[in-house]
């Protein structure tokens, strides 16, 4: 053999070395995506019981505040009512109880005897009227005390439980966000990314913005989390207050970048229900999108689809780390953008 071959044989035995037995495998990326999914089904039932203890919690607020105000309408008319029974009581004990008996012996004629007995009657009837009114509101107000406790308790329950879920939820981001690193590792190829079911990576960083890529088309033609994410369809849900829930809660991690769903300019709003929040007036119409709870802003004044208008955190009425997300078609009322959402993200 000449030292051509040699040389030849070595170098092919060094490159068969070098390259890997073999390269992402529909086997590894089948583990990956439902590694990924488990996760993110795991999230997702946690953050639908968060919502529920939410509506849950809201509702027992406003049955407590209810309770309260009737408690305090029905105590006024209670004092009313034995204001009134005290008074005649006390007209009663100091006639000494016979001016009845001694006004229908004193009639001149069995005609003026039956019309003071029927005055009499009325008497009578009058004090046991009022005397039944104590006693049904002496009954109303027991029983909207007992409900106010009820409510109370149901209230403070769900205080609880969403500290904890919100002990669990962090977690399980956490845990999603790992994962979610892990991976991008595990495999660098873009495609193989997409096909796991990974979040578009972007030039997210620094408080100017930067951009991710656009997933779709249309007035919400992105996910406006531009990371690991998880939501329900809680539009129309209770709030408190008497409020409907008018948008969706997308959890996930604080610092999340926030990305604008359609281009247009970019209001940073801040109030005290949504703590930092923003709104789009998309380009091309009257619809526009608004965004709150954001622990810090991104870019403002005229934004393009999947630029970084702000990141994930828990400012204003909440201490979940999430984004509040609603749609405005129109100008108008919101509407539940659920379907939409599952879309792009």
């Amino acid at each position: 053999m000449s030292l051509r071959v040699i040389v030849a044989v070595a170098a092919l035995a060094g490159m068969l070395i070098a390259v890997p037995a073999h390269a992402d495998t529909k086997d590894d990326l089948d583990a990956a995506r439902e590694e990924l999914a488990s996760k993110q089904a795991e999230l997702d039932a946690l953050t639908l019981q968060w919502q529920q203890t939410e509506t849950a919690y809201a509702q027992a607020q406003d049955a407590v505040h209810d309770a309260q105000e009737q408690i305090g309408t029905l105590q006024a008319q209670l004092v009313k009512i034995q204001r009134q029974f005290d008074k005649q009581v006390r007209s009663v004990y100091i006639s000494g109880g016979s001016g009845a008996i001694g006004a229908l012996l004193g009639s001149e004629s069995f005609s003026d005897f039956a019309d003071r007995l029927r005055f009499a009657q009325d008497i009578a009837q009058g004090d046991e009227d009022l005397a039944t009114s104590v006693a049904v509101q002496s009954e109303r107000l027991r029983r909207e005390r007992a409900r106010l406790t009820q409510q109370a308790d149901a209230q403070a329950k769900a205080a609880a439980a969403l500290r904890s879920q919100r002990t669990a939820l962090d977690a399980r981001l956490g845990d999603l966000q790992s994962t979610v690193n892990e991976l991008y590792q595990r495999f660098q190829d873009e495609r193989a990314q997409a096909q796991i079911g990974l979040p578009s990576q972007g030039g997210g960083g620094g408080g100017g913005g930067g951009s991710f890529p656009v997933t779709g088309s249309g007035a919400i033609s992105t996910c406006p989390v531009a990371g690991p994410v998880s939501f329900v369809d809680s539009f129309g849900w209770p709030r408190p207050g008497g409020r409907s829930h008018e948008g969706i809660d997308m959890i996930s991690p604080y610092g999340t970048p926030i990305v604008a769903v359609h281009a247009g300019n970019a209001v940073q709003t801040p109030n005290s229900l949504g703590g930092n929040a923003v709104i789009v007036y998309h380009d091309g119409g009257s619809d526009f999108t608004y965004y709150a709870h954001m622990s810090s802003y991104g870019a403002s004044g005229h934004v393009g689809a999947g630029q970084v208008i702000g990141y994930v955190g828990s400012t204003g009425d909440t201490n979940v780390n999430h984004l509040h997300f609603e749609y405005h078609p129109g100008g108008g009322g919101a509407v539940d953008p659920y379907q939409t959402l599952l879309a792009v993200c």
